[in-house]
């Protein structure tokens, strides 16, 4: 191999398999249902708890920072990155503005009462607990739907497997009396 192929070959992006941007993206797809599922499984817990810091007085931001580093998950992490972020100086309510367009809409909605709260200097905690109650409530609807859904998933083995079966060991038997007298 000529010393101009080799230096090519290390410059050229190396060969991708066929299906590796079918399993990145792929990756990708579940990483996010999965992270969608967790700030589901987790908002009403950390809401309630953040509401309960919110109607002992303490400040937004100092609540966020008290309640983010003693919890875990993703709603943790993002406020995690929120307040480091804060820490290097960054405004609190520009920051909330951007969580606030965040794809769930549970989370988007306590960032967004968060930063009305900030810039209006208003009591908040109500308002959080009565979102962690309506975020529980919703989770829960959540569930219902899942298990009527994984209800109808078990009846198909049931129909198409166990039913023919037990209409054949009912069949059986009297098709071999009349095949007997015929």
């Amino acid at each position: 191999m000529a010393l101009r192929d080799r230096v090519l070959a290390s410059l050229k992006p190396p060969k991708s398999e066929p299906f590796l941007e079918l399993r990145v993206w792929l990756n990708k797809v579940l990483t996010a249902k999965k992270q969608r599922n967790s700030i589901d499984y987790e908002l009403p817990d950390f809401a309630a708890a953040l509401g309960l810091l919110l109607a002992n007085g303490l400040p937004a931001t100092v609540a966020l920072g008290w309640l983010t580093p003693r919890s875990q998950g993703e709603i943790s992490q993002l406020f995690g990155y929120l307040l480091a972020e804060l820490e290097l100086g960054a405004d609190p309510v520009e920051l909330l503005g951007d969580l606030a367009h965040h794809p769930n809409q549970g989370l988007a909605e306590l960032a967004e009462k968060l930063r009305v709260a900030i810039v209006r200097g208003a009591p908040i905690s109500h308002q959080v607990i009565a979102h962690a109650q309506s975020a529980r409530a919703e989770l829960q609807r959540k569930l219902l739907r899942q298990a009527g859904s994984n209800e109808t998933k078990m009846l198909i083995p049931i129909i198409f497997f166990i039913l023919p079966i037990t209409v054949l060991f009912a069949i059986f038997p009297s098709l071999q009396v009349l095949g007997k007298t015929v």
